[in-house]
C-alpha cells in the first residue's frame, strides 16, 4: 500500500550498510514447478532522485516479466484520491480535539507546531490522516517524492511497455484500511509521531537499508520495532501477506514470469512473503 511507507518512518532504526559482504537488492527470485519465475521486489514508496535510480537487476526482472503486479491498481488509487479525503473527515459536529484524550490532544498540538500547524487547523480530520499529513510534509521538504518511488516508476514503465498490470487487492480495501483502525490505534499513531527532523532522519535510514538490500535492517525498522502496534502490524502486514500468497502461487503455477512489487515491509521478517513461501517449500533467492 502506498501509505504504508509513510507510517513506517517512525519505526526506523539505522543499521550499518556494510553488514552484507556481497551487493544485494530488495529483489527475490522464486521459481515455479512449471517453469515460471516470480520476482518479488520490495518497494519504498517515497525516494530521492539518486536513490530512485533502479539497479540493472531490477531492470532485468522487469524485462523478463510478462505481468507486473502491485498491491493494488495505482492508477485507480490516484483517480479515487478525493474519496480518501472524504473518509479522512470527521463527522459533522466532531473535532480532532474532541476525539482525542486531553493528554493526546496536548501532545499532538505541540507536535503540529513543529510543522507550522495547530490542532485546530486540522481539527476536521481523523487522527490517522493527521499522522500521515505530518510525515508527508517532512519528507517532501527533504526532497522525497512519490514519482521516484519504486512502484510509481514501474507502473509507468509497465504502461509504456503495454505489459498487463494486476492488483493483489482491491482499491476499496486500500482506501478503507487506515480508516478501519480503532480510535485507540489512531490515537497511538499520533502519540508516536516525530518532529520533521527526526522523520527525515528515519526515512534516510530506511532508504539506506533499502539501497543496501539489508533485509534484517528493514525488518527491524518496519516490523520489529518496540513502537510497532500489534493491531496495526497484523492488519497492515501479516493478514495481507497471507491473503497474497495464494495469488503468488497461482503465478508460480503458470508458464510466464511475473514481477510482484509490494512495500518492503511485506517481504521481510517471519511473517514476510519470503518466509511464507519458503515455509511452503519454495526456494527463494535474494538477488
Amino acid at each position: 500500500m502506498r501509505r504504508i511507507g509513510t507510517l513506517a518512518l517512525a519505526l526506523a532504526v539505522a543499521l550499518p550498510l556494510h553488514a552484507q559482504t556481497a551487493p544485494k537488492h530488495m529483489l527475490y527470485r522464486v521459481r515455479g514447478a512449471s517453469g515460471a519465475t516470480v520476482y518479488l521486489l520490495g518497494s519504498v514508496h517515497l525516494l530521492t532522485p539518486e536513490a530512485g535510480k533502479l539497479p540493472p537487476v531490477v531492470d532485468s526482472a522487469f524485462d523478463h516479466a510478462k505481468t507486473i503486479a502491485f498491491e493494488t491498481s495505482i492508477d485507480s488509487v490516484q483517480m479515487r484520491a478525493p474519496e480518501m479525503l472524504t473518509l479522512a473527515r470527521l463527522a459533522p459536529g466532531s473535532s480532532l480535539r474532541g476525539v482525542l484524550s486531553p493528554a493526546a490532544a496536548t501532545k499532538t498540538d505541540s507536535l503540529l507546531h513543529l510543522y507550522g500547524l495547530s490542532l485546530d487547523q486540522v481539527g476536521m480530520f481523523k487522527p490517522w490522516f493527521v499522522s500521515i499529513l505530518m510525515t508527508q510534509l517532512a519528507v517532501q521538504k527533504a526532497g522525497y517524492q512519490a514519482d521516484y518511488g519504486v512502484d510509481m516508476q514501474l507502473n509507468a514503465r509497465a504502461k509504456a511497455a503495454n505489459k498487463p498490470v494486476i492488483g493483489l487487492e482491491s482499491v476499496d480495501f486500500q482506501l478503507h484500511l487506515l480508516d478501519s483502525f480503532s480510535p485507540a490505534a489512531q490515537e497511538r499513531m499520533l502519540l508516536e509521531g516525530k518532529g520533521p527532523n527526526e522523520s527525515v532522519a528515519q526515512l534516510n535510514a530506511l532508504k539506506d537499508a533499502w539501497v543496501a538490500g539489508n533485509a534484517a535492517a528493514l525488518d527491524s525498522m518496519l516490523n520489529r520495532s518496540t513502537d510497532t502496534s500489534p493491531e496495526m502490524l497484523k492488519s497492515m502486514v501479516v493478514k495481507r501477506n497471507q491473503s497474497w500468497i495464494p495469488k503468488i502461487e497461482e503465478m508460480l503455477k503458470g508458464s510466464s514470469d511475473a514481477l510482484v512489487v509490494v512495500g518492503a515491509a511485506h517481504l521481510v521478517g517471519e511473517n514476510g512473503l519470503v518466509q511464507l513461501l519458503r515455509a511452503k517449500g519454495y526456494t527463494v533467492e535474494q538477488l
